[in-house]
């Protein structure tokens, strides 16, 4: 008896077994295409692809080498005018100089012409007195001329001095002034006197005119500023946690822009930043239907952040830093909840402001059902850490 009780027992257990192997097997096939493991670092990467990066930064080469291109025949032009206008100074700061030249040697030539004039009346003067006194010794009987009348040896009378000419006048553009006359000096005094005050000659102001004007794109930081977000370089994600393994959720469709001021009052701050819903990745491409099904990505295709204000914590203006907490509206679903996301602030060698930030969010504040697979037997929590990693780039405020 005992014998059969312990076959019947030995039975049962074989039966027991396969059933529970045809179980597994049948789970397995019902799971097989529900259940996806995916391997991947705890840490998402959040930066921009260093592709993209790259291709930014040619592309603002490129910018730069048509702003120049557009300005050079405006420059050239201006360059021409300038050097024309710097010959027209020159030419008459010369002329000026020629004519002052000219009238302070005038004073000069008319105290020789005066000399002159006063030596021959002087001569006059002699040879009329000599004549008078020679016309008397021979009125006088008996009076012969002195020796000093009648000695040859006397020197001629003195040909007046004419005062001597230039041999060359200078040339000018402007026709020859007349000379007001000018009346005798004291004997005691020259003939010539300065004058009291001199006025100096102004010297044209120089000119700089090899200055290129370029629109002015680089940020002071800390200064108002509007940014545009570069899409290629921007990326928006959430991390979730599930029943068997954790996932994250990432786009790079991000637009917007925004107004900043770190030196005004938190309501300066203004813009928007915009999420194509239905780009949002996970990496599995029944999650990514069932996520874009959740959201309702065909009646509302975005999901927006609208900037209300910013409030500072610490602000490095040396190393061109800064964080602090943005507050806005947060829609998704078309529901609308107030949020603040603690962010940083930061300047990249390109003069791009670099923005990353995360916040807890709850997909039941805004309507979202939570996914979960088996009758509850594979579950997603309903918090999510929403994370951006940002890069905007300062618009252009004109020449300088």
């Amino acid at each position: 008896m005992a014998r059969r009780l312990a076959v019947v027992l030995q039975w049962c257990g074989a039966l027991g077994l396969c059933g529970a192997a045809a179980l597994t097997v049948g789970g397995f096939a019902v799971l097989k295409d529900r259940v996806r493991i995916v391997v991947q670092d705890d840490q998402q990467p959040t930066g921009p692809d260093p592709v993209a990066l790259l291709r930014d930064e040619v592309a603002s080469l490129q910018r730069a080498l048509d702003e120049l291109r557009a300005v050079q025949a405006t420059q050239a032009e201006q360059l021409g005018q300038a050097l024309d206008e710097r010959a027209a100074a020159r030419h008459a700061e010369v002329l000026q100089k020629v004519q002052a030249a000219q009238a302070s040697s005038a004073p000069t030539a008319a105290a020789e012409e005066r000399q002159a004039a006063n030596q021959r009346q002087l001569v006059q003067q002699i040879a009329a007195l000599r004549n008078e006194v020679l016309a008397l010794h021979t009125a006088l009987p008996d009076a012969a001329p002195s020796a000093a009348m009648t000695n040859p040896a006397l020197p001629p009378t003195p040909e007046p001095v004419v005062a001597p000419q230039p041999a060359t006048q200078p040339l000018t553009t402007q026709p020859p002034t007349t000379q007001p006359p000018t009346t005798q000096p004291p004997a005691n005094q020259p003939a010539t006197e300065p004058a009291a005050n001199p006025q100096p000659t102004t010297e044209p102001p120089a000119r700089a005119f090899l200055s290129f004007r370029l629109p002015e794109t680089k940020a002071q930081f800390i200064d108002p500023q509007d940014y545009t977000l570069v899409p290629d370089l921007c990326r928006v994600g959430f991390d979730a946690k599930s029943t068997l393994h954790d996932f994250t959720g990432v786009t790079t469709q991000v637009t917007g822009a925004f107004h900043a001021d770190f030196r005004s009052t938190p309501d300066a701050w203004t813009g928007s930043v915009q999420v194509a819903a239905a780009q949002l990745a996970t990496g599995v491409d029944g999650r990514d239907e069932g996520l874009r099904e959740r959201l309702e990505t065909a009646q509302h295709p975005q999901l927006t952040f609208a900037i209300t204000g910013f409030t500072a914590e610490a602000i490095d203006p040396a190393q061109r830093t800064a964080r602090g907490t943005v507050r806005g509206t947060m829609t998704i679903r078309g529901q609308n909840r107030d949020v603040a996301m603690p962010v940083r602030f930061a300047l990249d060698p390109q003069q791009r402001l670099v923005v990353e930030g995360q916040m807890p969010l709850k997909l039941s504040d805004y309507g979202v059902p939570v996914p979960s697979q088996l009758g509850g037997a594979i579950t997603m929590q309903d918090q999510v850490t929403v994370w951006i990693a940002l890069r905007a780039r300062p618009q252009a405020k004109g020449g300088k």
